[in-house]
């Protein structure tokens, strides 16, 4: 496995006075030809709190930040399929796949499969030893609080599936389980691509890829109980009972989302509060009857709850009034 690498040149540059305040250097000739810089051209400035400097030239920014890694298939122990969207969630733009040998199209199509879950990506080259996936989406204008919202509303979607069923109606736009998937590994690749200014920034977003990974199995839990639903005989007072739960559910992952992006007290005591009646509900459930949809909704809460202890430690990530940091004896 090899990663492309673009090499760069360091040169110095003597900071020179314009007029009576102004400060400036002069940009590299070699640089200006190889991008063709031309007066009027946006530079990006990038100032990182160790003293640097970054320029980059506003056309070129996406030729610039590429990144390539080339694998050798005769060479992997893994299925090529399987390390896409490790290296998709990676950020990697180019991954290329070479072989001495003819490759199988099974495997070809595995892959072009796989890159298909990839949001952005695609297969742009196949020959008989080289296959070359790309990926064109620009993780820098993705918010996390948007993915966040999305995999909420993708759940709140499967959410409303069930409830629709148990009303003996047709949901309006039935959940696609795929979409969850796809989100997280946007999401993935977006944090990955951060670059951290401070310990805070980067901790907080430790507990949204936690929370992430628990909204995904959020995701399947709920598929899983759908599909108890359906095949277990609910009476009406039963139906109530789950329509209710899953209503307070949905209002509990709002609560989770929230909380993780903007730390809230009383949206963490809210939530304690939601599991709490959630519970009390479900215990009205007769166990010996319906054990197994019992069983994925305490599996359901129980992850929500960790996704909410999640979120509740990112209150001690902020400037709270009550809190006090650096005490000395």
């Amino acid at each position: 496995m090899e990663e492309v690498n673009n090499s760069k040149d360091i040169e110095t540059r003597k900071v020179q006075k314009l007029g009576s305040s102004s400060l400036f250097i002069t940009l590299p000739k070699k640089w200006i030809n190889r991008w063709n810089i031309k007066p009027g051209d946006k530079i990006l400035i990038e100032v990182s709190e160790d003293g640097s400097l970054k320029l980059l030239a506003e056309k070129v920014k996406t030729v610039a930040n590429k990144r390539s890694i080339k694998i050798d298939i005769d060479s992997l122990k893994q299925p090529m399929p399987g390390i896409i969207p490790c290296l998709y969630s990676l950020g990697y733009d180019e991954i290329v796949f070479e072989s001495k040998k003819p490759l199988v199209q099974k495997d070809v199509e595995e892959i072009v499969n796989v890159t298909k879950q990839m949001v952005g990506s695609e297969v742009t080259e196949v020959s008989e030893g080289r296959i070359k996936v790309e990926c064109l989406l620009d993780s820098e204008k993705i918010g996390l609080e948007s993915l966040l919202r999305r995999m909420l509303n993708v759940i709140s979607k499967k959410v409303d599936e069930i409830v629709a069923y148990l009303n003996g109606e047709s949901p309006r736009e039935p959940a696609n389980s795929d979409d969850l998937r796809r989100i997280y590994y946007m999401l993935l690749r977006r944090i990955v691509s951060i670059r951290y200014d401070t310990a805070r920034n980067m901790t907080k977003n430790f507990f949204i890829v936690m929370n992430a990974i628990l909204l995904l199995n959020t995701g399947n839990l709920m598929s899983k109980i759908y599909n108890v639903v359906k095949s277990e005989e609910l009476g009406e007072v039963e139906k109530g009972v789950i329509k209710e739960s899953l209503q307070r559910i949905n209002d509990l992952l709002d609560e989770v989302v929230m909380t993780v992006l903007f730390p809230s007290i009383k949206r963490v005591a809210n939530g304690l509060s939601i599991i709490k009646q959630v519970r009390a509900n479900m215990s009205s459930v007769d166990q010996k009857k319906h054990q197994l949809l019992i069983n994925y909704m305490e599996d359901l809460v129980s992850s929500l709850e960790s996704a909410l202890d999640n979120s509740s430690c990112t209150l001690f990530l902020e400037d709270m009034p009550w809190i006090e940091r650096n005490l000395t004896p």
